[in-house]
C-alpha cells in the first residue's frame, strides 16, 4: 500500500511539474523563438558538415590543393571569421585560399582557391564577414569586394566588384554588416590625420542608360521616310497586281495561313535577368575621441587598426602595435580605448566566438592555440 502511494504521488508530482514548466516557461513566445532558433542552427550546422563532397584525393599537380591533410596546408592566415550559425571557422590565407573548418578545428569541410592571377591579382585581405549561412563577403585593402556563396555543398566565388566612392587617402580595414539597413561597413583612417571613420557601403541596382534626345529625333526621321516609301510601294503594287483567279486565291490562302502558323508557335518564356548591381559608398560617420584619457589619446595618434568585431551593439578594433583595444559606439559616434595584455602583440586580426574576442597571434598555421583572448 505504501509503495503504491509513493508511486502515485511521484507520478502526480512529475505530471504537475511538466504542466507548470510548460505554462510558465515554454509558453513564453521569446523562449519558443530561442528554442526554434537553436534547432535551426543545429540543422544548418549538420548540412554544412555532412554535405556531399567528393572523396579526398591527392593532388594531381602542383597547382591543385592536396586535401589529404588540409589542416596542415592552412598557413599564412590573413583573416578568420567564426560563424555561430554554421558552427565553423572561415579562413582566408595570403595565398588567396578560402577554407571552412569545423568548430573543433580538426576537419576541413570545404576548400576554395580564389582566382589570383593576371592584372586582377588580389591584394591583402582586410575583412571577412558571413552575412547569411550561404553568403560570405571579403574585402581587400584596395577596396575590392569578393562574394563567396555556397552552392550544392561547395563554396564558389562570384564576380568581384570594386567599391565606388573611395578615395586614395582612405586607409580602410575590417568588415561588418548592419542588418537593419542591410549595409556593409568598414573602418577608415584618413592618411596623415588622427581622424577615424565608419564607412557604410550599400548595394544598388545599376540603372540602364537612357538614349539621348538627338538620337531619338534621328531615329524618327527615317521612319517618316519609310512611311512615304511604303505608300509609294503600295500604289505601284496595286497597278501591277495580276487579275488571275488562281494567283489571287493562292495569295489569299498564304495571307490567312501566316497568322494561324504564328499562333501555333508557343511563345518561349523569357527569363528575366537579375538586375546588375554595384557597391557604392553610402555615408561616412566621423568618430569622436574626446572621451579618451591622455595616455590612450597619445597612442591613438599613431593608430594602426587590426580586425573589426561586433558585440552587443559595439564595434571593437585592436591596435596590436600599441596594445590598445578600442571600443566604438556607432549610435553616439564615439571611440574609446583601453590597454590589453602584451600576448596580443603583433597580431594580424580578430574574430568573435561565443561572445569572446580572440586575436590571431600566430598566423603561420591554423591552430586553436594560436588564437588568444583579448578580453
Amino acid at each position: 500500500m505504501k509503495r503504491s502511494y509513493v508511486l502515485y504521488t511521484t507520478l502526480c508530482a512529475v505530471v504537475v511539474g511538466v504542466i507548470l514548466c510548460y505554462v510558465f516557461v515554454f509558453s513564453d513566445e521569446e523562449i519558443q523563438r530561442q528554442v526554434a532558433s537553436t534547432f535551426e542552427k543545429i540543422d544548418i550546422q549538420t548540412s554544412h558538415q555532412t554535405a556531399s563532397l567528393p572523396p579526398v584525393e591527392a593532388a594531381q599537380d602542383d597547382e591543385d590543393i592536396d586535401t589529404t591533410d588540409a589542416l596542415e596546408q592552412i598557413n599564412q592566415i590573413d583573416e578568420v571569421y567564426y560563424s555561430d550559425t554554421i558552427g565553423a571557422y572561415l579562413v582566408l590565407t595570403e595565398q588567396a585560399e578560402f577554407f571552412e573548418v569545423s568548430g573543433n578545428g580538426t576537419r576541413v569541410n570545404s576548400v576554395l582557391q580564389l582566382e589570383n592571377t593576371g592584372q586582377a591579382r588580389l591584394d591583402d585581405f582586410i575583412g571577412l564577414r558571413m552575412v547569411e549561412e550561404d553568403l560570405v563577403y571579403a574585402v581587400t585593402v584596395s577596396g575590392t569586394l569578393i562574394t563567396i556563396e555556397r552552392e550544392e555543398g561547395r563554396w564558389v566565388e562570384r564576380p568581384r566588384k570594386q567599391i565606388k566612392g573611395l578615395v586614395s587617402e582612405d586607409r580602410i580595414f575590417g568588415l561588418g554588416y548592419d542588418r537593419e539597413s542591410n549595409r556593409l561597413f568598414m573602418m577608415n583612417r584618413l592618411a596623415d590625420t588622427p581622424d577615424l571613420e565608419l564607412l557604410y557601403i550599400e548595394e544598388r541596382e545599376i540603372e540602364p542608360e537612357k538614349p539621348a534626345d538627338n538620337e531619338t529625333e534621328e531615329a524618327t526621321e527615317p521612319e517618316e521616310n519609310v512611311e512615304g516609301t511604303e505608300e509609294a510601294t503600295e500604289e505601284t503594287t496595286t497597278e501591277n497586281v495580276s487579275t488571275s483567279d488562281d494567283t489571287s486565291s493562292e495569295t489569299a490562302v498564304s495571307e490567312k495561313e501566316t497568322p494561324e502558323n504564328e499562333q501555333d508557335v508557343p511563345e518561349e518564356e523569357v527569363e528575366e535577368k537579375e538586375p546588375e548591381t554595384e557597391w557604392v559608398l553610402d555615408s561616412r560617420q566621423a568618430l569622436s575621441a574626446d572621451g579618451m584619457s591622455a595616455s590612450i589619446q597619445q597612442k591613438f595618434e599613431r593608430f594602426e587598426g587590426v580586425g573589426l568585431v561586433e558585440r552587443q551593439g559595439r564595434i571593437y578594433v585592436l591596435d596590436s602595435e600599441e596594445l590598445v583595444l578600442y571600443t566604438v559606439n556607432p549610435e553616439e559616434g564615439t571611440i574609446n580605448g583601453q590597454m590589453v595584455t602584451p600576448r596580443v602583440y603583433d597580431s594580424t586580426g580578430m574574430f568573435l566566438q561565443d561572445n569572446e574576442i580572440f586575436a590571431i597571434v600566430h598566423p603561420e598555421v591554423f591552430d586553436l592555440d594560436a588564437f588568444v583572448s583579448v578580453d
